[in-house]
């Protein structure tokens, strides 16, 4: 049976508690794969190592059009293994191929889209009544961002959220729904391969209140 480790950091690591969450195929009723059930502490770990290549990692430093070119690469990657990651959703949620499918071949466009954008995000001059003064509005990453998604098309319903907040230069710790985690954590190895630095997006699975609730605290 198929385990799934949490993803913090760049490694796949088991839980602080090394327990584990059954997940079943819905349409044969039988478990498939055990997921990960992380708690607080392992919601730390992961939101530390998001701080850390925020601040002080090489994505800090990264310009945006090389941030654009990672989208663009990512969006590459998962069209290029877009029916094995439809095939784990349908796997893990029961929903028909043919919907999933059709899903995760549109998730590469919103990597493609916020991959061209990156390198556009301007500021803007502000109107002002008073005479002297010059006000501008400077538009910047604002840290580590929490992804919380749910289980009914979890890779599509990601993406809306992960591609932005990567465009803008931030940070990543996500929480899938703990009925349907395994694509997310096969999405993220994608990622690093596209180029993505360990740390910038960070995976804990488990169940809300044990991993959601700490997470929305942190961030």
């Amino acid at each position: 049976m198929q385990r799934y480790p949490l993803h913090i950091d760049g490694t796949q690591r088991h839980p602080r508690d090394d327990r584990w969450i059954t997940s079943d195929n819905p349409y044969t009723g039988k478990p498939w794969a055990e997921i990960a059930r992380g708690n607080d502490n392992d919601v730390d770990e992961a939101v530390r190592a998001a701080h850390c290549a925020f601040t002080e990692g090489p994505w800090s430093s990264t310009t945006a059009t090389d941030r654009g070119r990672v989208l663009r690469d990512i969006g590459d990657r998962i069209a290029e293994d877009a029916d094995r990651l439809a095939r784990i959703e349908v796997q893990d949620n029961g929903k028909l191929l043919s919907e999933m499918g059709g899903q995760v071949d549109y998730v590469p466009q919103w990597f493609y889209y916020y991959g061209g954008l990156a390198d556009k995000i301007e500021g803007t001059v502000l109107p002002l009544d008073k005479k002297g003064y010059f006000a501008y509005t400077r538009r910047e990453p604002i840290g580590v961002v929490a992804v919380i998604t749910p289980w009914n098309s979890p890779l599509l319903l990601l993406a809306w959220k992960l591609a932005p907040a990567l465009a803008a230069g931030c940070t990543v710790v996500i929480k899938p729904s703990e009925f349907t985690s395994a694509s997310t954590l096969e999405l993220v190895k994608l990622l690093e391969e596209a180029g993505l630095p360990p740390g910038v997006v960070n995976v804990v699975t488990g169940f809300g209140d044990e991993v959601g609730s700490p997470l929305v605290v942190l961030c």
